[in-house]
């Protein structure tokens, strides 16, 4: 009988060469996933050479690699394979990094390499599943430089990464969800009531959402505000 394991079929691009065998053994031991690891690349033009003729079903990239590095091959992947998801896999942890893959080159997943083997996985399993994920701890905006001078939780972080929503969408919504209109968020965040309007409109557009009470239901379910 043919063997049916459906297995996700993972890319992994990275110069390190050690980190590069002992994350094949790692992926290929580990007892949660089929994994197959199909290719490897030292850098990013090896991996747009090689993905001609390899179909993976996720990337697992380095941001530092020489020739061509994660952030310049970020956009030339998304072009060249638009539904082909990217988990960067890196050492650095500053938001701002994290900020431009995840909110400005929208990739799927933010992963470092100093976490257990468990978040890559877990990383995998939700991406695989049109997900997104983001090792925890790991900020989108420094603690001490936010719009409001407070941090956002990790369950924040992850939550505007999923639903590629703003810090001040994220912001709006939980007044919404204590039944505050346009004009009461506005005197609160000391914006006009046609700015909060228009952030209303880019809420319901990301959470196709079409209804005021919708947004309100969806606030309470995700225990926002």
């Amino acid at each position: 009988m043919a063997d049916e394991t459906h297995y996700i079929r993972l890319f992994i691009a990275d110069d390190h060469h050690l980190f590069v065998d002992a994350l094949v053994v790692a992926l290929h031991q580990q007892a949660r996933l089929s994994l197959q690891v199909i290719g490897t690349a030292p850098n990013g033009e090896s991996l747009l050479r090689q993905l001609k003729s390899v179909t993976p079903d996720i990337v697992l990239l380095d941001l530092n690699m020489p020739v061509l590095n994660g952030l310049d091959v970020i956009p030339v992947l998304q072009t060249d394979h638009p539904t082909l998801p990217i988990i960067v896999v890196t050492k650095y942890n500053d938001p701002k990094f994290v900020r431009e893959c995840l909110q400005v080159k929208s990739i799927a997943g933010y992963v470092l390499k100093s976490s257990p083997l468990e978040e890559l996985i877990e990383g995998i399993v939700l991406v695989s599943q049109g997900g997104s994920y983001i090792s925890k701890g790991l900020q989108i905006y420094p603690r001490d430089n936010g719009e409001n001078g407070e941090g956002l939780s990790a369950f924040e972080e992850n939550f505007l990464v999923r639903y590629n929503l703003t810090r001040r969408e994220l912001e709006i919504l939980g007044l919404i969800a204590h039944a505050k209109n346009n004009n009461e968020i506005a005197d609160g965040l000391f914006i006009s009531p046609q700015t909060v309007g228009a952030h209303r409109k880019n809420i319901m557009r990301k959470l196709n959402i079409s209804t005021t009470a919708g947004l309100v239901r969806f606030a309470i379910e995700n225990q926002l505000g």
